[in-house]
């Protein structure tokens, strides 16, 4: 049996349900390396002044873990006193910013074949995890059109697609949600405070709880769909309110254009949202009773995920056996669920999850 479960449900994107229908666009991606190309965008240039030293790098089939390991080897220092806002794709062409400490020594300039600083400035702060805007990606995509993909296209940018953890998020071959069911069993209730190094697993746990209720959301067909009570989020921010009877109307409206989402868990003990939403949400989660009980006492508080993630700036160009593509994401959505509103695409570069 599959490692990627809750419950009886598969958390794979290849098996939840989409949004916009039948698939049209058979084929794979990650062929090459340069077929998936990552930019990262901050929101914000670097001070230009400041104790931390800031180096944008292109990485090339290369891990963010690995490229700061280099990284801090070449500036002779320590590999925990580098920073970044977020962990980009491993096989890809990926560019992002690094934080590194005052006392670095390190040049522009090629590193090695997978590894070059393009830019060095200087920063007030250490760079954070989170503290990004978004990315932006081109894609190539090889395969067939196989349906209208004109319509899909438009459809995909005009109403936006489930916002699913890809299974980046749960760990090559399942292997962070299947640590979180060990800490399960050794510890039901949940009352032992995790290490930081576990928290992969304990995240991998949450999201496989979201992607269920997403999907239950999308097969009851309410997907977007919000009431009295209900929490919604700024689209592409993490602020969100309850829903009051006045505001509805309006909300719903909002919805449609895009400016607000519909949210669902990151499961906790103290829900967020009205006493019928909650109990919606929990009864899917207590599909899993043994993750369930166990993020219960590990997380006090749940947080508010939105459902939905509008891509910006999507544009799609088909030629022989490819299909080019290029759009803006906010931080946290997985360009892989794009993907599953056009087809069951394959990774061409074999790896369960990574």
């Amino acid at each position: 049996m599959s490692s990627l479960v809750y419950g009886s449900q598969s958390i794979d994107l290849a098996h939840l349900p989409t949004a916009h229908g039948e698939a049209v666009f058979a084929g794979a991606y990650r062929t090459e390396v340069s077929d998936f190309v990552v930019t990262e965008d901050l929101g914000f240039e670097p001070a230009g002044t400041g104790p931390h030293l800031w180096a944008l790098i292109r990485k090339r089939g290369l891990s963010t873990e690995e490229a700061t390991s280099r990284l801090a080897h070449l500036a002779k220092t320590s590999r925990k006193d580098l920073g970044y806002a977020g962990k980009k794709d491993t096989h890809a062409v990926a560019t992002q910013w690094i934080s590194l400490p005052e006392t670095a020594v390190i040049e522009e300039g090629v590193v090695d074949e997978s590894l070059e600083v393009l830019r060095l400035t200087r920063n007030q702060r250490k760079l954070k995890i989170g503290q990004l805007a978004g990315n932006r990606f081109e894609i190539r995509l090889r395969g067939s059109v196989i349906g209208d993909l004109e319509e899909r296209i438009q459809s995909i940018a005009t109403e936006g697609v489930p916002n699913y953890f890809g299974l980046q998020r749960f760990g090559r071959s399942g292997s962070n949600l299947e640590a979180a069911r060990r800490f399960a069993r050794r510890d039901p209730a949940g009352r032992r405070r995790l290490h930081p190094k576990d928290g992969m697993a304990a995240s991998a746990a949450r999201s496989a709880g979201f992607n269920t209720i997403v999907a239950a959301r999308l097969r009851q067909d309410q997907w977007l769909e919000v009431t009295v009570g209900d929490v919604v989020a700024l689209a592409g921010r993490g602020s969100h309110f309850m829903v009051s009877d006045s505001e509805l109307e309006s909300v719903r409206e909002r919805i449609v254009t895009g400016d607000l989402d519909p949210t669902a868990p990151m499961a906790g003990r103290q829900t967020k949202t009205s006493i019928e939403q909650a109990a919606f949400e929990c009864s899917i989660l207590k599909t899993d009773p043994e993750l369930f009980a166990w993020m219960s006492g590990v997380f006090r508080d749940e947080e508010r995920r939105a459902v939905r993630f509008m891509p910006k700036q999507l544009e799609a160009e088909v030629s022989a056996h490819t299909l080019e593509l290029s759009f803006w994401l906010p931080k946290g959505s997985f360009a892989t669920a794009l993907f599953n509103e056009l087809g069951n695409l394959q990774e061409a570069h074999a790896r369960a999850a990574s």
